[in-house]
């Protein structure tokens, strides 16, 4: 698959925004401008992934979009959850699928820009399914995506872990070596696990266990 070609699927989900949808026992509002949580293999692999790890006292869903992961976090047996989104149309629509989840609240969802709002305080886990690659701001995607997403973030990720911080980032190899988080991660003193991967016609999908080196 080309980056082309995973664009123009994205348009048709664009097309029928918005909706309700239903992932893991789930149920979710896909809002207008909100990268749509049932798109492609990722969020049924990494989601089948995380329900097999084990829970911790704190969490964060960085990149949440729709709350999809956060969520999850809380189903898995997470106390204390956290969504973060830069894209403010996904933060409110995590409001409204709070409201369609009350089983599994409270969930602090934040605005901000990575880690620039985040109030300084340790996470036992964070998960980010970041935006593989550079784009048009579609679904709140910018153009710092991929390389540069991931560099920002394992930057300012530092002030919110400990040696035991388990951070499980997904990646789809279609993307292209340069913005793969195995490379980029080491750059900024982490160690990089290859956890599990799959493969379908897009190509080959990983799921990465980061931890300080």
């Amino acid at each position: 698959m080309s980056i082309e070609a995973r664009k123009q699927e994205l348009a048709h989900y664009l097309d029928k925004q918005p909706y309700i949808t239903e992932l893991d026992g789930i149920t979710l509002k896909i809002a207008k401008n909100v990268f749509p949580s049932d798109f492609g293999l990722t969020s049924s692999f990494f989601g089948n992934f995380m329900q097999r790890q084990p829970p911790a006292e704190t969490a964060l869903d960085m990149g949440c979009g729709s709350g999809y992961f956060a969520f999850l976090l809380k189903k898995m047996g997470c106390e204390n959850v956290m969504g973060v989104d830069f894209n403010r149309d996904a933060v409110l629509c995590t409001l409204e699928n709070t409201r369609l989840n009350p089983d599994l609240t409270p969930i602090d969802f934040l605005h901000s820009d990575l880690f620039a709002d985040v109030p300084r305080r340790p996470f036992d886990l964070i998960v980010f399914n970041f935006n593989y690659y550079p784009c048009d701001g579609t679904f709140g995607l910018n153009e710092d995506g991929g390389r540069e997403i991931l560099k920002r973030f394992f930057h300012q990720v530092k002030d919110y872990i400990s040696e035991h911080t388990r951070i499980y980032i997904p990646y789809s190899q279609f993307v292209g070596e340069e913005h793969d988080p195995k490379h980029i991660a080491p750059e900024f003193g982490f160690s990089v696990t290859l956890e599990e991967s799959t493969v379908n016609h897009a190509g080959e999908h990983y799921i990465y266990k980061v931890m300080k080196a």
